[in-house]
């Protein structure tokens, strides 16, 4: 039996890590807010609109956001186990990324919906939930618009509750179809491809608001105030999933996993990029650094670490499973830094650190392509998703992923025009 058990452990060791994380957010919520601010606090994040900008720092307290990501976090994971799916490098990024965006957009409400819209799908097509479950996490993209219909003001509450609920459920449902097909626009250089695909649901939902004189507008509910704490915990996790990734699979085997760690940045990152299934456990050592130097990048600039900024270094973190490494990352942080620099914003402003961090969906662009035009496409989409929240209205989380779909699609035309090498090799 203790054999068995010690296999089960090691076999959902990205699952047991994740919830260890969990566990320590709400030691840590309970630490900061007494029971009853926590309680007031998760009511008013899960009663908010949740639109861009909303952060829920700012919302609900910062104990309660650590509470909200905690639940949202673990309800996923115990998903997956429930449903026996093994760890891969697709899942540990949702997760992490999930992680990241219950401080800024998603909530125990405005998530069932879209899930439950996802699990019809795979009853229309009769095929195992288990093949949409990749959706069924990063679906999320979507959920402010369960929390705007539903919480907005345009209907009164239980009527609004309640078409929320069903215009989650129908969203969830096309959302599989949409963001399958969305892949082969940009080639697989865009990482957040759901937020591509939520992007065209939102542009086609804000249209039909529109129409009906149904205004709906972005916010911009922001904390501050909270680096000193944000960077110790940052900086606690990078340690933690550096050490991980040394001792996971024991002491004898240290130098392979940095070895491996070393094959991850020979890789460009383009999708499909299972760095798990290749590298194992020395994505830990990848998530690492990403994410110290993610928190590094945003503290140098001068910028706040609020809601939207914790949910842009996560979702890095993210991906050093699944496409990013630091050698595609910082060429793209390069071009948007600049662009922020030049642009009319303010530099340290919350839109740009926001871009800033998540330009970094194009990181197959430079890591397939070389750093020239890695900058390139971190400098235009800065420039680019100034304009995309608007067609959206706010409504899509990964507003950044739709942005970058556009980035890619205008320069591969450019890229295959005048690079050298016909073969797409640097």
């Amino acid at each position: 039996m203790l054999k068995i058990n010690k296999g089960i452990i090691r076999l959902y060791a990205p699952y047991i890590i994740i919830l260890s994380v969990y566990i320590s957010f709400v030691i840590i919520a309970f630490i900061k807010e007494s029971p009853s601010n926590l309680l007031n606090g998760f009511l008013n994040i899960v009663t908010s609109r949740s639109v861009l900008v909303t952060d829920y720092v700012a919302v609900g307290g910062l104990g309660a956001t650590l509470l909200n990501s905690a639940i949202v976090g673990s309800i996923t994971v115990f998903t997956l186990i429930f449903l026996k799916i093994k760890p891969n490098g697709a899942n540990i990024m949702a997760i992490w990324m999930t992680t990241g965006f219950a401080f800024f957009g998603k909530n125990i409400f405005n998530m069932i919906p879209l899930t439950f819209g996802v699990w019809l799908f795979s009853k229309y097509n009769k095929e195992p939930f288990t093949n949409y479950s990749l959706a069924a996490m990063l679906v999320a993209t979507l959920s402010p618009a369960v929390s705007e219909i539903s919480f907005f003001g345009v209907f009164n509450r239980p009527v609004g509750i309640i078409l929320g609920i069903l215009f989650g459920i129908f969203i969830g449902f096309i959302f599989p179809a949409l963001s399958a097909g969305s892949v082969r626009v940009h080639g697989g250089y865009n990482l957040y491809n759901m937020g591509f695909a939520g992007g065209l649901i939102c542009m086609v939902a804000v249209s039909i608001f529109i129409s009906l004189e149904i205004d709906i507008g972005t916010v911009s509910i922001l904390s501050e105030g909270n680096n000193i704490f944000f960077a110790v915990l940052l900086y606690v996790i990078s340690a933690v999933l550096f050490l991980w990734g040394i001792l996971l699979d024991g002491t004898a085997d240290i130098k392979k996993n940095i070895k491996e760690c070393r094959l991850i940045f020979k890789n460009s990152g383009r999708l499909v990029s299972d760095f798990y299934y290749e590298n194992g456990n020395s994505i830990y050592i990848n998530m690492a650094m990403l994410c110290a130097f993610a928190t590094t990048l945003v503290l140098a600039i001068g910028a706040e670490l609020n809601g939207p900024t914790i949910a842009g270094i996560f979702t890095i973190t993210a991906f050093g499973s699944f496409g990013k490494h630091l050698k595609n990352v910082i060429p793209i942080c390069i071009g948007a830094v600049v662009s922020a620099y030049f642009n009319k914003v303010d530099p340290t402003a919350p839109s740009n650190i926001i871009s800033i961090l998540f330009s970094t969906g194009l990181a197959p662009i430079a890591g397939q392509y070389g750093w020239i035009w890695g900058i390139t496409a971190g400098f235009l989409h800065v420039n680019i998703v100034i304009h995309t929240s608007y067609l959206g209205g706010g409504m899509n989380l990964y507003n950044n992923g739709f942005a970058a779909g556009f980035v890619a699609m205008f320069m591969l035309p450019l890229i295959t025009t005048f690079t050298r090498n016909k073969n797409n090799e640097y």
